[in-house]
């Protein structure tokens, strides 16, 4: 009978202490990559969203620009059905006086989902007139 207590303490293998070391230690390492990649999605979602106002902002400020040469100074609009919950508004007034030099001051906003807003100023020359 000692003999088989001398081979079971002798036998290759982990304590119980050894393996919740190692779990406690997957677990950690497994909350913190987790950590990173929530934040890493985070981080694109609001880039995403990010660039997709800046690209209705261009788009807002070309179509006001038209509408300005056209000789409408104010103005709303939407970007289609995809995109229902965008919408532009945008204002100009004339700098100066129309026979000296027609230059307007056109101010374009766009309005997100959740009533962000934001605006932007450009000049705008009207060699029409």
């Amino acid at each position: 009978m000692s003999r088989i207590c001398k081979a079971s303490r002798g036998a290759p293998g982990f304590t119980l202490i050894e393996i919740l070391v190692a779990l406690a230690l997957l677990g950690v390492t497994a909350a913190v990559l987790l950590d990173a990649h929530y934040g890493a999605m985070r981080l694109f979602a609001d880039t995403r969203d990010e660039v997709l106002m800046q690209g209705f902002m261009e788009r807002a400020l070309g179509q006001a620009e038209v509408e300005v040469l056209t000789g409408s100074l104010t103005g709303t609009g939407t970007f289609g059905n995809r995109y229902p919950d965008y919408s532009y508004s945008y204002t100009a007034e004339l700098m100066g006086s129309a026979e000296t030099v027609p230059l307007y001051t056109v101010t374009a906003s766009v309005t997100g989902p959740e009533n962000e807003t934001k605006s932007m100023t450009v000049l705008v020359y009207n060699t029409s007139q």
